[in-house]
């Protein structure tokens, strides 16, 4: 007799083992702490660009709201709590946006792309929240007199390159209603392609999270410290041979102008969010 699959239960592929244990399925048995971790370190630059840019690059139902500010956020995330005190790095790359449905208006910070070093968290947040997660190599950050360098690579090719110095550095301001990035929502385009391509998407909306990298919003993270200080960012282009999933991706990145670096800081802190599980859809 085949199995039956549970109203309301989590699954993902394989499903013939069951439910799918992960950030949102925790064993009943386990008691998590998000009063204490993770622990994070989150290096943000933030820099000027054109309009009509990131416009071109936003699904339907999705404008860019207000200054056209691209932010690339470094995270490196110690003794995650669903992960049995594992850890692994990301690196978001998102501005300003609105979605405009016919059921919805949110404001957020429009998610394009997220880098993940683990293919746990990148599955999971794919299929299940609709975050658009892709797998790159993210090195721990060197570290030198409070230089912070920090990098993307793939296959030892390295196509985006930031540095941080906060060595002489000034407190990095809190996020407040005139922030570009506020209010601390995550909007993206949650795609998977039927299968034949031919017989359309099986999934293409928009859905919004809540913004963990948002940490003086929640209470339930504690800054330990948030310093800004000079920083330099540079996008390199690819070709097909040097990142032949991911080209498209480091050229669309590379074409954006960088007219200013309106932000360079670092964030460290401890505490979570949640499992970001009520992330909903929008119409």
């Amino acid at each position: 007799m085949s199995y039956e699959f549970l109203p309301g239960a989590r699954y993902r592929m394989p499903s013939h083992f069951g439910p799918s244990p992960g950030p949102r399925n925790i064993p009943k048995s386990e008691t998590i702490d998000h009063g204490k971790y993770p622990q994070s370190t989150v290096v943000t630059l933030r820099f000027r660009t054109d309009a009509e840019r990131l416009e071109a690059m936003m699904p339907p139902g999705l404008a860019l709201a207000g200054e056209p500010v691209v932010s690339i956020d470094f995270a490196y995330i110690k003794a995650i709590p669903w992960l049995a005190g594992r850890g692994y790095n990301l690196c978001l790359v998102s501005w300003p946006g609105v979605f405009r449905g016919t059921r919805d208006t949110a404001h957020g910070r429009f998610a394009a792309v997220l880098f993940e070093s683990f293919a746990d968290p990148i599955i999971t947040g794919r299929d299940e929240l609709g975050h658009p997660k892709i797998y790159c190599e993210i090195p721990e950050p060197r570290i030198q007199n409070e230089r912070h360098v920090c990098s993307l690579a793939w296959q030892g090719y390295e196509f985006v390159h930031a540095e941080v110095d906060v060595s002489a550095a000034t407190p990095a301001p809190a996020m407040t209603s005139t922030d570009p990035f506020h209010p601390p929502h995550w909007l993206q385009w949650k795609y998977i392609p039927g299968t034949p391509p031919e017989a359309g998407p099986d999934a293409s909306y928009a859905t919004m999270s809540p913004d963990p990298l948002a940490a003086h919003h929640y209470p339930g993270i504690k800054v330990d410290s948030a310093l800004c200080g000079p920083g330099t960012l540079k996008f390199s282009e690819a070709r097909w041979e040097d990142l032949p999933t991911l080209y498209h991706v480091a050229n669309g990145l590379a074409a954006l102008p960088m007219h200013e670096i309106t932000l360079a800081a670092v964030t460290r802190s401890h505490g979570w969010i949640g499992d970001v599980g009520d992330t909903r859809r929008l119409a």
